[in-house]
């Protein structure tokens, strides 16, 4: 292309002038003000060409003295290659299209490389400088984004340029950018203009060293902001993996990114861990208004990390190889830490597996604390929606708070195998709606249940709990209803359930019971304020799913006799006689109820208004709590 002066459109003016010409500077930060608004025009991503400062400091550096701006002439990338353009005292505007921009010879430079869109290299070694401010276009680099070419190259020098500013992917122009693994260097700004999208190869490495779509490894003050653009796979390519990642941000610290989606993954939407880093966890990363759809293994794995903060994100359409969960968070070792992780106001829904899952098997009593909150977030049509699985004897807690499951294969919320010397796990204001969609009611780790506590084969225990939960509602309304238990303790391995408290927790339309406590449990806790009342008008055999209950006989017809299930620490019971019968209360053979007139097998009251209130213990006694008028014979 023929060179022509960009301060006039008539070249003729040129050859007047006198190419040794020279104009005032001020009067060349004016030309290169009006060529940025020309740029601007051509697109929402191009930006004014910068002030005096930054356009004459990338080349001499500021606080010197500047030299007179010369005259800017046209080129293209390759006239400045081929080394044709001989006056080293112009400006020159490159007009390759998505490229263009101001360079000007470096006389101090001859060892940077050509890297195509700041720098380029003639074949003489001169170095040719882009002048610009702190954002720097993919395009500059050569990149296609035409769904065929290969852009690996050319975004990953885009990349390594931008290293301390900030660089912005424009949207495509007609299909998608393809790409390999690509690694973002610290303090960095990525922005995607709206509607981009970036598509990885088929050809990811699926052995050991693994690829990923974009990696963020041992970088630190990185943020990607998304505008909605979206990171995918053909998810058809990884057919036997669970590697290949969009995500992957390794042994990290400070890393925020903002809505973007990233889906179709032969592996994980998003993997926060340390995978090939020098550290050993991530630091202070952020997720928001993120979107993880239809990924293979998870739509966010977090392996280590100290400070996670996950916000207003969704993780949708997991499927493909196990756990298929939505978020699933597992450390691979005893060293890895999980501390100060929040996820609130985010989405689990339509995955094969659990909607969140934490899995603690690999951590032990020299791990460090775990501390995990979910709050204000919702699960629906998983598996499971929210599993707590697996802790040992390692100390923290996790805590959900104000989370919400609807419509779930079995469980809304499930706890199994946990240690009860190990994390304590606290449900608040939790809310499990119409679960148990498969109706099993008899399924060993669902068991009909909206909340359960219990173990499976695979990791035995001797005993489990720990667990607390505070005005919890498990409620069915479906005709007929699906759910036969609202919360309930289950043995599956001969442990002991112990250790678990509900505070004014309800149910409403099961099929089976509110509280389904098995006989194996201690120290298990049922308060109710105000509490509950269940009348009795016949006589019978308590069980543990009444505990922490009033039991009354109104409604009868005659004397009723109640027979105390075996004692248990923290198993409490409250008698109220109502009707004008007697109502007689008895110990299973060889416990006793201690009393003032010493121990007994049975109290008996028909004064109507007469209450007594027992307490389990382990050694077989009942111990009296409360006493209204006489029991005692």
């Amino acid at each position: 292309m023929k060179d022509t002066d960009l301060q006039t459109s008539e070249p003729e003016k040129v050859k007047q002038r006198g190419v040794n010409e020279k104009i005032s500077r001020r009067k060349m930060l004016s030309i290169l003000s009006v060529a940025g608004v020309t740029l601007a025009g051509g697109s929402t991503f191009m930006r004014t060409i910068a002030s005096g400062t930054s356009v004459t400091d990338s080349v001499y550096g500021g606080g010197k003295e500047k030299p007179d701006l010369p005259l800017c002439v046209a080129a293209t990338i390759e006239s400045l290659r081929a080394g044709t353009q001989t006056r080293l005292d112009y400006l020159y505007y490159v007009t390759n299209p998505g490229q263009e921009g101001i360079f000007r010879y470096d006389p101090s430079d001859t060892v940077s490389g050509d890297n195509t869109g700041t720098i380029l290299v003639a074949a003489n070694g001169n170095r040719f400088k882009r002048i610009y401010a702190n954002s720097l276009l993919a395009s500059w680099f050569g990149t296609k984004a035409d769904g065929v070419t290969v852009d690996t190259a050319a975004l990953q020098s885009a990349l390594q340029a931008a290293a301390g500013k900030k660089l912005i992917i424009p949207k495509q122009q007609a299909n998608y950018y393809l790409t390999g693994q690509l690694y973002i260097p610290s303090n960095i700004v990525l922005e995607f203009e709206s509607g981009t999208v970036l598509q990885a190869i088929d050809t990811l490495r699926i052995t050991a060293p693994y690829e990923r779509l974009i990696r963020i490894l041992d970088a630190k003050n990185v943020v990607v902001i998304g505008n909605g653009a979206t990171l995918r796979m053909n998810k058809l390519a990884y057919p036997n993996n669970e590697q290949a990642h969009i995500f992957d941000i390794s042994g990290s610290e400070n890393v925020v990114i903002g809505n973007i989606q990233a889906n179709d993954s032969g592996g994980d939407g998003f993997y926060i861990g340390a995978f090939e880093s020098v550290n050993t966890y991530c630091k202070n990363i952020v997720l928001r208004n993120c979107k993880a759809n239809n990924n293979r293994r998870q739509g966010l794995s977090v392996i280590s990390v100290a400070g996670l903060l996950v916000e207003n994100c969704r993780f949708t359409s997991t499927n493909g190889t196990a756990p298929q969960s939505g978020v699933d968070i597992e450390p691979n070792k005893s060293t890895e830490k999980l501390s100060n992780i929040r996820f609130l106001n985010c989405v689990a829904e339509g995955n094969t597996g659990r909607g969140y899952l934490v899995n603690l098997v690999k951590l032990n009593s020299l791990s460090g604390k775990v501390d995990i909150v979910f709050q204000n977030c919702r699960t629906g049509a998983n598996s499971f929606g929210y599993s707590m699985n697996y802790g040992l004897d390692v100390k923290g807690d996790i805590k959900l708070i104000d989370c919400r499951a609807e419509n779930e294969q079995y469980a809304g919320f499930s706890d199994l195998s946990f240690s009860p010397g190990g994390v304590r796990r606290t449900y608040v204001r939790c809310i499990a709606y119409n679960c148990n969609t498969a109706n099993l009611p008899e399924d060993p780790y669902g068991y009909g249940s909206s909340f359960i506590v219990t173990t499976v084969p695979q990791q035995v225990r001797t005993s489990i709990g720990n667990v607390y939960y505070y005005d919890c509602e498990a409620i069915d309304d479906r005709q007929p209803p699906l759910m036969a238990r609202g919360f309930s303790t289950k043995q599956n391995n001969n442990e002991i359930i112990q250790d678990v408290r509900y505070y004014n927790c309800s149910a409403s339309g099961v099929t089976s019971s509110e509280f389904s406590i098995t006989p194996a449990s201690t120290l298990v806790t049922v308060s109710h304020i105000p509490q509950k009342s269940v009348p009795f008008t016949s006589s019978g055999t308590l069980n543990l799913n009444y505990s922490g209950y009033k039991i009354t006989n109104r409604g009868s017809s005659g004397t009723v006799e109640l027979i105390l299930p075996k004692a248990t620490a923290n198993c409490s019971f409250t008698f109220l006689v109502e009707a004008a019968y007697a109502l007689q209360i008895n110990t299973q053979q060889g416990e006793s109820i201690w009393t003032p007139i010493g121990g007994i097998t049975n109290v008996m009251s028909e004064s109507i208004g007469a209450s007594i209130s027992l307490l389990g213990r382990d050694d077989g006694i009942w111990e009296v709590t409360t006493l209204n008028w006489s029991w005692f014979g």
